[in-house]
């Protein structure tokens, strides 16, 4: 069966970042996100220059090992134009990008991924995640140390284990090929999507029948999670043919890949910025969110994972023995009530009779915290109605000797009435 894609598409600073160094491309046959790392290092010319290197091969191809051969090959041609660029500029040391790809070839879509953008498929309102997050904590998430929800929160979230870019190793790609059919979605995102809403949010805003409302509501999802990453989202339907034949997707550029990149021959234009009072702001606001770089050889990851062995120890420790303690204090709390309790005295009715209760007569959440010490031969109607009015309503005692004084004046005044 022949098949057209129509797509949406939208990138958006979010609520935090200083600038978007996301990069979005929605072409013909070619779909690509990208998340650029770096900070002021350069994230943003990472995604650019990677995207527009990518978005070349937009064509269409003969068959799926032709296309995915083609999409690799320009996406390590990518990889070697960012060192290049590095190697020229060093002011840009460190930039990297995250890459999502989808290239289709009739009803087979091609998938490269590479970092921790996601490409998502919804098939029958189910949605699925094709790619896996090349993160720390994904490892972590693999070694059942984490659950997908810590990952959300953890301190680590943004240490990234393979990109494109500033690194000395060849880049690896997961790749995927699947068969789509009419109805299918699919949804490449960069992490200021996934990385902050849950995947239940993202399924139940796919299922929105609109494709623009449903990658506005998706962006809005985001903002309600604070937004503290740039969101790209792209968002793609399958269709039969037969009703667009003559349909032809225009072509989107976003983010950063919408700009011409041009890249100053000296530094000094990034050092005055650095020294400008509103890049001091950006800065500080953006640290400790920027995206870092390990090799997944590098012993600083390693260490990473040691320390975070270290802690999960630690905090098993800790938790244990705040355990103990509060179940100690609880405990100790739960003992000094009781023994209170049993100190306590009072006059009640039982069986329609005086009777003396040891403990105290309220309750909670319909425990008592009283049992029957004793009921005695005074029949509560034999009494003065003041009597039967203070025994229904309990009289205190301090002390069992206080209880029985009182339950013998009670049968003293019986006797005398």
């Amino acid at each position: 069966m022949a098949i057209k894609i129509i797509s949406s598409s939208q990138s958006d600073k979010g609520k935090v970042r200083s600038s978007n160094q996301d990069s979005g491309y929605s072409g013909t046959n070619l779909y690509v996100v990208a998340d650029g790392m770096g900070g002021h290092a350069g994230g943003d010319i990472a995604s650019a220059l990677a995207t527009q290197h990518v978005a070349k091969i937009d064509d269409v191809y003969p068959d799926s090992d032709q296309a995915m051969s083609s999409l690799l090959d320009a996406m390590r041609e990518a990889n070697r134009n960012l060192s290049d660029t590095v190697s020229k500029f060093n002011y840009l040391a460190g930039m990297g990008t995250t890459m999502d790809a989808v290239i289709f070839t009739g009803s087979i879509a091609n998938i490269a991924h590479i970092g921790d953008s996601r490409v998502y498929l919804m098939r029958d309102s189910k949605l699925t995640q094709i790619t896996k997050d090349h993160t720390f904590v994904q490892q972590l998430i693999d070694a059942g140390k984490l659950t997908e929800e810590e990952a959300l929160i953890h301190p680590r979230r943004n240490v990234i284990l393979r990109v494109l870019g500033d690194t000395s190793e060849e880049p690896e790609f997961d790749i995927h090929q699947i068969e789509v059919q009419p109805g299918d979605r699919l949804l490449l995102c960069s992490d200021g999507l996934c990385g902050v809403v849950p995947n239940y949010l993202i399924e139940e805003n796919m299922k929105v029948a609109n494709l623009d409302e449903a990658i506005e509501l998706l962006i809005d999802e985001a903002k309600e999670y604070g937004a503290p990453d740039n969101v790209t989202v792209l968002l793609l339907e399958v269709i039969d043919d037969a009703g667009l034949a003559d349909y032809q997707q225009p072509v989107t550029w976003l983010g950063s890949a919408a700009n011409e990149v041009v890249i100053k021959q000296n530094s000094a234009g990034r050092i005055l910025e650095v020294f400008s009072p509103k890049a001091w702001f950006d800065a500080f606001r953006d640290l400790g969110r920027k995206e870092t770089f390990y090799s997944i050889n590098d012993p600083a990851l390693e260490k990473a994972i040691g320390e975070f062995d270290g802690k999960v120890r630690s905090w098993k420790k800790r938790g244990t023995a705040l355990f103990l303690v509060l179940a100690l204090i609880s405990g100790g709390a739960l003992w000094g009530v009781y023994s209170y309790i049993q100190t306590r005295y009072y006059l009640g009715v039982e069986n329609g009779n005086v009777a003396i209760y040891q403990g105290i007569k309220e309750s909670f959440g319909g425990i008592g915290f009283s049992t029957l010490y004793k009921q005695s031969e005074i029949r509560i109607i034999d009494l003065p109605d003041f009597q039967q009015e203070l025994i229904l309503k309990s009289i205190s005692a301090e002390s069992l000797a206080d209880a029985e004084a009182k339950l013998e004046q009670i049968l003293e005044s019986s006797k005398d009435g």
